[in-house]
């Protein structure tokens, strides 16, 4: 099994996901899956299932009479990166401080694939475009 099968069938079902609050707001009537969408593979269908951040696919659409948001992973490009675990680490305790700094003074979310990752990389960019190749190389052996 191929991994872009995989991907093909999170989509698919994601789609049908918003397609079924589509159709759930329209009528009263919830429409039954049927069958052979069900049984596709128990992969797809696990609840706690992660991306490769970490994060979890619960929680990307918002629930009650709000209109649903796309999820983060149907408006953006996936990049996976390799960090070591010293950077890793305080990646994460980054946005655990600025996620909840944030929260407490906006009253709004502060979402890690959404809001953190592209504040991260957009900044990291500007200070990267800076450096000259000795300045490259210095940070690299600091590493």
């Amino acid at each position: 099994m191929s991994g872009e099968d995989r991907a093909d069938r999170l989509r698919r079902r994601r789609q049908r996901a918003r397609d079924k609050v589509k159709s759930d707001e329209g009528d009263e009537t919830a429409e039954t899956a049927k069958p052979d969408e069900t049984a596709e593979s128990d992969e797809a269908t696990k609840p706690d299932e992660t991306d490769a951040t970490g994060e979890s696919d619960e929680g990307d659409e918002t629930s009650g009479s709000e209109k649903p948001t796309l999820s983060v992973k149907d408006e953006q490009k996936p990049t996976y990166m390799y960090l070591p675990h010293s950077i890793r680490r305080d990646l994460d305790r980054s946005y655990s401080m600025l996620k909840a700094e944030y929260e407490y003074e906006y009253q709004e979310g502060f979402e890690k694939n959404r809001h953190f990752y592209p504040l991260v990389v957009s900044l990291g960019l500007e200070a990267v475009e800076e450096l000259d190749p000795e300045d490259v190389r210095a940070h690299l052996a600091d590493e």
